[in-house]
């Protein structure tokens, strides 16, 4: 039987319970103000936009990336927590399932329908069944450029978007495109062997290169009709218009808070996903990234 406290140890027990309720305390006021702000800040996003519907799809954490899937008329999102989830045209999140490492970007292959996500870190190309979401292929991204073997600087902050643009001249059916956040912050062509490679390992390499001069990069989508990209930055709040030659042609304010992905659905409008939760369905009077004009411009960060 363990002894009895003497009344040495029950002083300095009882020395410490204000301090273990004061630290208790703070906690919690300091969570409630941590909230408050988010609260503030995330309606602080939203004003001055038309057209804005909040999706809060609280199971889904961190989101990162969205694409809209033609066939199965769904998005797909991934997450910085390692998951990846299929969400309605309504906001709903309809299954989900954990892949595992930090998940930056995803797009898909039309033709295909098959997904495409990067592992930020690594810088890894993994290949997703949208059916059943399993990994089918993977692919190594090669950091040298140039000549430059650490052209993507290893530890530095990676891969943060990723498109495909199909094209059916080309031999694999499609070109890939991506961001690097920085170090540096590019736009990047990536050469990966859809159909030529064989197996379920292999490479993708960086074939052409943009320095954007701007940073944060935190997402990309090509848009066909426009053949332009929309280079989301979650710092500025802003999404960056540029042209197929690596041209940064306008800076495009957007709705939300710590924006890391957007996509176009069918009827125009854009679903945006927030790194701090929830996704933003916002459907403007017109493309504001089409009429890109003076009025809309805001000036470059």
């Amino acid at each position: 039987m363990p002894a009895l406290p003497t009344a040495r140890a029950k002083s300095a027990l009882a020395s410490l319970l204000p301090t273990r309720f004061s630290a208790l305390t703070f906690a919690f006021f300091a969570g409630l103000v941590v909230l408050v702000v988010l609260v503030v800040l995330r309606s602080s996003g939203l004003a001055g936009f038309d057209g804005v519907t909040e999706w809060p799809v609280e199971e889904f954490k961190e989101p990162s990336g969205i694409v809209y899937h033609p066939t199965r008329r769904t998005l797909f999102v991934c997450g910085d927590e390692g998951d990846v989830g299929e969400i309605s045209l309504d906001g709903k999140l309809l299954r989900s399932v954990a892949i595992g490492g930090d998940l930056e970007a995803i797009t898909v292959a039309p033709d295909t329908g098959l997904l495409y996500i990067v592992r930020e870190g690594h810088e890894i190309l993994l290949e997703l069944s949208a059916s059943d979401l399993k990994l089918t292929r993977r692919f190594n991204i090669q950091r040298e450029y140039g000549g430059d073997a650490e052209y993507l600087k290893r530890g530095g902050n990676g891969i943060e978007g990723l498109t495909f643009v199909p094209d059916e001249t080309h031999a694999e059916g499609g070109r890939f495109f991506a961001v690097n956040q920085d170090d540096p912050a590019a736009l990047v062509e990536l050469a990966v062997p859809l159909r030529s490679m064989k197996g379920k390992f292999g490479e993708a390499r960086i074939v052409r290169a943009h320095d954007l001069s701007v940073r944060p990069l935190s997402g990309l989508l090509w848009v066909e009709k426009s053949r332009k990209f929309l280079i989301p930055s979650a710092l500025w709040k802003a999404v960056y218009v540029v042209g197929e030659d690596g041209r940064r042609e306008a800076t495009i304010p957007v709705p939300g808070l710590m924006q890391e992905g957007i996509s176009q659905l069918p009827d125009g409008g854009f679903v945006i996903v927030q790194d701090v939760g929830g996704l933003i369905k916002w459907t403007p009077e017109s493309d504001p990234f089409v009429d890109t004009g003076p009025p809309a411009v805001k000036s470059t960060p």
